[in-house]
């Protein structure tokens, strides 16, 4: 029995699984790239529920190993998209002593605490994310629950002047294992301040008895990050092409930044996957647009066109 479930689904105590998802124009794929699931329920339940409400032309993304196993053995394929990293909250070892270290020092500046859902703090949520460096980018979709949601709980670093400097929300995808999901940071925030919210978010979580705490995913990596051996590990062509374009599209999103944050808590870095049938290219194509990738690299690129040569303009004026 698979108790794991793909990335930003989450389990509550509902009767019945409820799904969320986006049809695939090119491909004519169904994306569930959400869903809330009764936390009794069995992947192998969860395929049944989804094969009987969509058919079996289903797209996963987010899957760790046992998932995108069992998908390919009702003949799925099965491609790599990046690395998941894991924080073994039961462990009192060196796994996160770097990021302790650096929390330690921005101390002075606030303190770490969860807020309830309630619209006074789901105000000082949208000041936050307005406040925060890409606020004026086009945002991602689907890939992650977004804002200040119900179904997910919020962490973030107030001053004592009530500034928050961070936030960072939280699913439940086990009874004892939580997830990442949204990070958001104030661009003014000093150096440390994300370090020290979710060394005191996995303080918290600790206490309440969960034993495992997920970072999320840093897509195009692998569990031993490192750009060569990234951009030839592939097994199949179309892994290839997609490792090889997040780093062509590495100007529009930087992933080895989020990897470099993730890995200073010392996690384990496990391999995760997108899994649909036989994986046309048209269904890579059609997630690129739909998850906002297109509309962010394309507005990237044309910021730094216009920034060079108004460089330019500088230089022969």
């Amino acid at each position: 029995m698979i108790e794991t479930i793909p990335l930003s689904w989450l389990r509550s105590d509902i009767a019945h699984p409820r799904f969320s998802s986006v049809r695939l124009p090119l491909s004519g794929l169904t994306w569930i790239h959400s869903a809330e699931i009764p936390f009794n329920l069995s992947f192998e339940k969860i395929f049944a529920e989804l094969v009987n409400t969509f058919g079996e032309g289903i797209l996963i993304r987010g899957c760790r190993s046992e998932v995108a196993g069992f998908l390919m053995g009702r003949g799925f394929t099965a491609l790599r998209t990046g690395a998941e990293a894991l924080i073994d909250l039961g462990s009192d070892t060196k796994a996160h002593s770097l990021a302790k270290g650096i929390s330690r020092r921005v101390r002075q500046w606030g303190r770490v605490e969860e807020i309830p859902f309630t619209e006074a703090c789901a105000e000082g949520f949208s000041r936050l994310r307005f406040a925060s460096a890409h606020a004026r980018k086009p945002q991602l979709r689907y890939l992650y629950h977004t804002g200040l949601d119900p179904l997910t709980r919020c962490f973030i670093y107030r001053t004592p002047s009530d500034r928050w400097l961070g936030a960072v929300t939280v699913s439940t995808s086990a009874r004892s294992v939580a997830h990442t999901e949204m990070i958001l940071r104030d661009k003014e925030a000093p150096p440390g301040v994300m370090e020290a919210l979710f060394v005191g978010t996995m303080d918290i979580l600790k206490e309440e008895g969960f034993k495992e705490f997920s970072l999320g995913e840093v897509p195009f990596i692998t569990d031993s990050f490192d750009s060569a051996t990234a951009l030839n590990s592939g097994q199949h062509v179309k892994e290839k092409v997609l490792f090889c374009t997040g780093y062509l599209l590495k100007y529009a999103y930087n992933f080895e930044n989020l990897f470099r944050f993730k890995n200073k808590f010392r996690p384990v870095w496990r391999p995760v996957y997108i899994c649909a049938p036989k994986m046309p290219w048209s269904a890579l194509a059609d997630m690129f647009v739909e998850s906002g990738f297109y509309a962010l690299s394309g507005s990237a690129l044309i910021s730094s066109v216009k920034g060079r040569a108004n460089s330019l303009l500088q230089l022969l004026s």
